[in-house]
C-alpha cells in the first residue's frame, strides 16, 4: 500500500490523515484529523520509528504530533496548538528539535 503505515492488527493507515499519537502505557491512542480515535496495542516508541519519515516530531515522551497541523507553537507554556485546538505538551529536551522542524516545515 502506497505511503500507508501499519499501526496494529490488519489497520494501515495514511499519514497525513493523523493529528497526533498519545501513548498510553503500553498502547497508543491516534488522533484523526476527522476527530476518530483509534487505540491500538503498540506502544508509541515502536510507531516512532514509522512515522518520522512522514514529518511527525516526537514532542514529548507521551505524544508525537503531525507538523502539518501545529498552528502556533506556545513557547512560554511549552506547548504546541494544534489545527483541532487541542494543545500538546513539549517537553523542555524537544524544544529546540521542534523549532528547527517547524522552521524547516514552513
Amino acid at each position: 500500500m502506497e505511503n500507508t503505515i501499519p499501526i496494529g492488527g490488519f489497520r494501515w493507515v495514511k499519514p497525513n490523515e493523523i493529528m497526533l499519537l498519545q501513548a498510553d502505557i503500553n498502547y497508543t491512542v491516534i488522533h484523526f484529523k476527522d476527530g476518530e480515535k483509534f487505540i491500538v496495542a503498540t506502544p508509541l516508541k515502536s510507531l516512532q520509528a514509522r512515522f518520522e519519515p512522514f514529518n511527525f516530531y516526537r514532542t514529548h515522551k507521551s505524544f508525537m504530533i503531525n507538523l502539518e497541523c501545529v498552528k502556533h507553537f506556545l513557547e512560554p507554556h511549552k506547548q504546541v496548538q494544534m489545527t483541532n485546538n487541542k494543545k500538546v505538551m513539549v517537553s523542555r529536551r524537544k524544544v529546540n528539535g521542534l523549532k528547527k522542524s517547524l522552521l524547516n516545515d514552513r
